[in-house]
């Protein structure tokens, strides 16, 4: 996540919901390198079940990750892990 940012805006992503699914997403990268894809693929299943809740927006609003930049990475992180698995 070098030069990328995700950004903090009110009604944004859950921080937690975000951070367990990139934690989970980097770990099967990391494992991609020496595992079978046959074992990779169901815990693929299992990563992308994991729902991104949002933040309550209004006046008194949490703020969480912006939903723009984090469908983004997101999205990087498995076309990255797709390649790895072909």
């Amino acid at each position: 996540m070098r030069n990328d940012i995700l950004r903090i805006e009110k009604g944004g992503y859950s921080k937690t919901a975000v951070l367990t699914k990139i934690d989970a997403l980097n770990a099967l990268l990391m494992a991609a390198d020496s595992a079978d894809p046959n074992v990779i693929r169901p815990q693929l299943d299992k990563v992308n079940a994991i729902k991104l809740t949002r933040e309550k927006g209004g006046l008194f609003g949490k703020q969480g990750f912006s939903v723009e930049d984090t469908d983004a990475y997101i999205a990087k992180l498995e076309e990255q892990l797709m390649e790895k698995l072909r």
